[in-house]
């Protein structure tokens, strides 16, 4: 019995066939892959965002006042005394020293929200109430005197909300921000109520 070859029609029809399989496999692993691809940097999003509110939340926490505060920058007072009612320890804890300022400064250069402070740890200048920190913060940078590290990076827009110019009545801050799509896009808001709630003696 002799057996009949492939038609010149039937090896096209066969040659269409497989591309147009070859085409839907090759679009699936690519919308796989892609949607791969999107799942990780959303994941790695919400962990770099995850760590950042943990670190500010800290500070939130254990923080006695919010300072000064502009749309690009806060400064919280963070004593390193542990509150007594006896004479000989509350003047050190109503006094603001420079290991106890934290600012938190957004620079749109970088896209990024970082964590400055003194470097030296045993800084204990005192300062006033009336202090210029956005003077201080940028003085104490040319020095080369703080330390800053990054809290949050990719941030394409955000700010903080200024409440109040008076550091007596504020009692919260928050900061808004944008990550870039590569970052997967997410609104990030850091901050909360400043819990310590003891304001310094100055204040009425």
């Amino acid at each position: 019995m002799k057996h009949r070859g492939f038609t010149l029609i039937e090896v096209a029809i066969a040659s269409v066939v497989t591309t147009i399989i070859a085409g839907s496999v090759i679009g699936t692993i690519k919308a796989v892959t892609d949607i791969t691809i999107a799942l990780d940097a959303s994941a790695h999003s919400m962990a770099r965002l995850a760590r950042a509110e943990a670190r500010v939340a800290d500070h939130v926490n254990r923080a006695r006042m919010v300072l000064s505060q502009t749309s690009t920058e806060v400064l919280l007072w963070l004593p390193t005394e542990t509150f007594s009612a006896s004479a000989i320890l509350v003047d050190d804890y109503d006094t603001i020293q420079g290991n106890e300022l934290a600012w938190y400064v957004m620079k749109p250069a970088t896209k990024t929200l970082y964590l400055c402070y003194f470097t030296d740890r045993t800084n204990r200048t005192v300062y006033s109430m009336n202090t210029n920190w956005t003077s201080l913060l940028n003085s104490s940078s040319v020095q080369g005197k703080l330390t800053e590290i990054p809290v949050l990076e990719g941030i394409v827009s955000g700010g903080f909300r200024v409440e109040s110019s008076d550091p007596c009545s504020v009692q919260r801050f928050t900061f808004d921000g944008l990550l870039s799509d590569e970052l997967g896009g997410m609104n990030a808001q850091l901050g909360g109520r400043i819990l310590n709630g003891l304001r310094h003696p100055d204040c009425p």
